[in-house]
């Protein structure tokens, strides 16, 4: 499920598709000039946030919750009491690192305006290996910001409604993307 968070933050950085509506464009200006920005959206009709500045960027599903840094990332499983504590490596930080799929998107898929609807945009990885075979995507002709999305993976389809998207001007400090453990929680250092 962090996969399809960070869809809607690959899905605003897609400038350099021809055929992206002007909404589009503005979405992607207004994410690429946001020093932080917050997500509040529904995956399936459960609540998630996704919470991002520079490199590091939080991630809340509720019962699961991802931290990550700049170096070191936490994944804490809330029903478990466990966290399990990783450096990712390039390849890892690319499936789910927001900042690395933003990176990516133009060279790792292609864009097209769903026909008859000239804010939907319909995209497909250029490659195989890619877990995601689809994502269609909704935007607002009035903020530019997605409205909608569905994401079709190998192991299923998610729909993601309900999207608000939060911009701060200021940085938010890496400190603030530090996961602290809460008493009694089994710490799994895989470093």
């Amino acid at each position: 499920m962090k996969r399809i968070l960070l869809i809607i933050f690959s899905i605003t950085t897609l400038a350099g598709f021809a055929k992206v509506p002007q909404s589009v464009a503005r979405a992607v200006k207004q994410a690429n000039e946001a020093a932080a920005m917050e997500v509040r959206c529904d995956i399936n009709d459960m609540p998630a946030t996704l919470t991002m500045s520079g490199n590091c960027f939080i991630m809340d599903f509720g019962e699961a919750k991802i931290y990550y840094d700049g170096t070191t990332q936490w994944a804490y499983n809330v029903p478990d009491a466990e966290v399990t504590i990783v450096e990712p490596t390039e390849e890892e930080l690319s499936e789910i690192n927001p900042l690395r799929i933003l990176q990516r998107l133009e060279a790792d898929y292609d864009g097209t305006v769903v026909s008859g609807n000239p804010n939907s945009v319909r995209l497909t990885p250029r490659t195989d290996t890619s877990d995601i075979a689809e994502v269609a995507a909704t935007f607002s002709e009035v903020t530019g910001w997605p409205v909608s999305l569905t994401v079709i993976t190998a192991s299923g389809r998610a729909d993601i409604s309900n999207i608000s998207f939060t911009v701060s001007a200021a940085k938010t400090p890496e400190s603030a993307f530090k996961f602290k453990a809460p008493s009694g929680v089994t710490i799994i250092d895989l470093r």
